[in-house]
């Protein structure tokens, strides 16, 4: 009869562990399968809201809009109107395609001191064109850029009327999913050289910095 009951209790305990393991088994498969899930959900929500850049379609591209303050100071002296320093706001609609290449056109104010005591601050009206193109996939891109157009003063416009050319280089740093701080600097040069038939013209150049913000895709 002893021997009965210790076969018994043997199996008792047998099952109980048997058991004990099964459960453990089970729990562990559970929470690897949660971890898993949990790891997919991490990485694709790190992929979905990450401000690492994304490649634009080369097929559609996006729509962008640059509104940039800008500020000029001329390199040479000249005892001649538009030639000292300016400052102004200018804004830019555009496409940028898959490439990096954007196209955009635009106008703004801008506003030049003349450098002489005995004129006041004069204005232009930009007519602009403007051509970047943003070099590489990481988040903050450079670019290259290239503006050009035209520039009007409805006071006198056979004598202040312009046309301009604008190299520069800049870099685009991310603020948020669809906007991005933008910086360049260039070399802005301003002609009317037989703009109307003159025998003689007028070209200034200025070192000029502007600062806006990128809103697109």
């Amino acid at each position: 009869m002893k021997r009965l009951y210790a076969v018994i209790i043997t199996l008792f305990f047998m099952a109980s562990w048997a058991g004990a393991q099964v459960v453990t088994e089970r729990c562990w498969h559970l929470d690897k399968v949660q971890f898993l899930e949990h790891k997919q959900d991490f990485w694709r929500s790190h992929k979905l809201f990450s401000t690492s850049a994304r490649a634009y379609s080369t097929v559609t591209g996006g729509f962008y809009n640059l509104t940039e303050g800008q500020y000029g100071f001329g390199l040479k002296y000249k005892n001649t109107p538009f030639s000292h320093h300016y400052a102004g706001v200018t804004s830019i609609f555009g496409w940028r395609f898959g490439s990096g290449l954007a196209l955009g056109a635009g106008t703004g104010f801008l506003m030049y001191d003349f450098g002489m005591a005995e004129r006041d601050a004069g204005w232009m009206l930009p007519l602009i064109i403007d051509t970047r193109y943003f070099i590489g996939q990481q988040k903050n891109k450079f670019f290259v850029m290239l503006d050009g157009g035209f520039l009007f003063n409805f006071q006198d416009f056979s004598e202040n009327a312009r046309y301009f050319m604008n190299p520069g280089l800049g870099i685009s740093v991310p603020l948020t999913r669809s906007s991005h701080l933008s910086f360049s600097a260039g070399l802005y040069t301003q002609y009317d050289y037989n703009f109307f038939g003159r025998d003689a013209g007028i070209r200034d150049t200025f070192i000029n910095l502007r600062l806006g913000v990128l809103f697109g895709k």
